[in-house]
């Protein structure tokens, strides 16, 4: 059993990303108001949190995205909530439209810090008995080539527990990915090629929040690469070389005309043919 909430937020223009879809992004924040939708109606909403010195800390994400939105959808979001014994909390978040298609799925981990650093355990959520997502993350071989970029965490992403919400995370890891296609790819073969590329899901781990205010390295690379899809790696480390965070995505080959799956155009693959892991 698991304790469950639901809340229904609609899309907005601003919303939309460059293939004018409902962003990644939107999903995570809609998700992360349903969490505290849920730990208000517990008795740790925000407010409650801030007075007593407990942060909310996010975790791991696993998220696959199963029908395309746009602005002004309506969209519930149905949110369960278990626990383990150490305090780290499970989210599961359905989100669909009105007839109830399924727009998104996603599971994501958090746990809430008592000011001393020690998990907050809350005894009222049903404790998990099914094991959690396993990560499918191999570590990064050192002779891995790799696209390197040196990016600054703003200020302007801190939340009022004054660490980075996933969100913000998402976003490093969606500005490497558009930084690759860019540098590596060139944007203007999606229009050479009538080809672009849909996220379709993927897993991110949360190791170590980044800190505001700080510079990060971020290495991007290729996984593996099939006929109609690939699926993407990234890494953030700190100054110091910590691994912060890895994700791996899946991204779909769609022609950008009609939206539909297609193979890989050759020009793409031979662009990236050195990025991708040796087996």
């Amino acid at each position: 059993m698991a304790l469950q909430k639901t809340i229904s937020l609609h899309t907005h223009f601003y919303d939309l990303d460059w293939n004018r879809h409902v962003t990644s992004r939107t999903y995570e924040r809609f998700s992360y108001d349903g969490r505290f939708s849920l730990l208000e109606e517990l008795g740790y909403g925000v407010h409650t949190c801030l007075e007593k010195g407990i942060q909310f800390v996010s975790g791991a994400t696993f998220v696959r995205f199963l029908s395309q939105q746009f602005a002004g959808a309506l969209l519930d979001i149905i949110t369960d909530l278990q626990r383990d014994t150490e305090g780290q909390l499970y989210f599961h978040h359905t989100i669909q439209d009105q007839t109830g298609k399924k727009a998104c799925e996603m599971f994501a981990s958090a746990y809430l810090k008592n000011p001393d650093g020690t998990k907050l355990i809350l005894d009222s959520v049903p404790v998990r008995q099914e094991p959690w997502n396993q990560s499918t993350l191999r570590k990064r071989q050192n002779e891995q080539v790799c696209i390197e970029h040196t990016l600054s965490i703003p200020f302007s992403d801190m939340s009022c527990f004054w660490n980075l919400p996933s969100e913000s995370v998402w976003k490093v890891f969606e500005e490497g990915r558009f930084l690759f296609f860019k540098e590596i790819v060139d944007l203007n073969l999606i229009k050479e090629t009538d080809s672009t590329t849909f996220f379709m899901g993927g897993e991110i781990q949360i190791y170590s929040l980044p800190e505001p205010g700080t510079k990060i390295k971020l290495l991007s690379w290729i996984d593996s690469f099939e006929k109609i899809r690939f699926y993407f790696r990234q890494d953030i480390l700190d100054e110091k070389g910590n691994l912060l965070a890895s994700m791996r995505d899946e991204q779909l080959f769609v022609a950008l005309s009609t939206s539909r799956p297609r193979k890989a155009p050759q020009e793409f693959f031979a662009r990236v043919e050195r990025f991708i892991e040796k087996a």
